[in-house]
């Protein structure tokens, strides 16, 4: 796939199929990561994958996060059970879940640099799986910023979880996208 067709036509897709994606090419999809320009070549991204029974590692730790913060919240036990479920059920939600770690940096500008470089590997490794006809959607939330999580993945001081990234085979028809032209956007400064 030519890379401008890709950047167009590539949609965030949650509804993926429950098959099996190839380990050779989730491992295509995490070299494509790795390419992603970063300043003074850091190589600040890290990578958790979860894949079939492996994806219940996942689904721990976000079910007790959902009790931790249910319980700090006075909710009642009820709800907090909806709630573990919930989340629970989101690490099942497609047959590949990679977690995407910034490390931090040497200081607060390197650290936010760090963190753009990953954002660009992770728009690198949806434009990939796209290419390989895989549906991916990267979702976060407030819940990837809680300590326990950070805790979780080992994460060190500056460390942040970019991407949840979830990837499979879709399960719906291509949808059309609307964006604004950049020239909306845009504000030239000529000479």
């Amino acid at each position: 796939m030519e890379v401008r067709e890709a950047i167009k036509s590539r949609r965030s897709i949650g509804r993926v199929r429950s098959d099996p994606v190839p380990k050779e090419t989730v491992e295509e999809i995490l070299e494509s990561a790795i390419h992603a320009p970063n300043h003074k070549v850091t190589e600040p991204w890290r990578f958790h994958v979860f894949t079939g029974k492996g994806r219940g590692e996942f689904a721990r730790a976000r079910a007790e996060l959902a009790r931790i913060l249910g319980e700090s919240e006075n909710e009642e036990e009820e709800y907090i059970a909806g709630r573990v479920s919930r989340e629970r059920k989101k690490a099942f939600r497609a047959p590949v879940v990679i977690v995407v770690i910034s490390e931090g940096g040497r200081d607060g500008v390197e650290t936010l640099e760090n963190y753009a470089a990953c954002a660009a590997a992770v728009q690198n490794m949806q434009l990939t799986a796209h290419a390989l006809g895989l549906a991916a959607i990267w979702r976060t939330g407030s819940a990837a910023y809680h300590p326990y999580m950070r805790e979780f993945f080992g994460l060190k001081e500056n460390g942040r979880i970019v991407a949840y990234l979830y990837l499979g085979y879709p399960d719906v028809g291509e949808r059309p996208r609307k964006r604004q032209p950049a020239s909306s956007k845009t504000i030239w400064h000529e000479g």
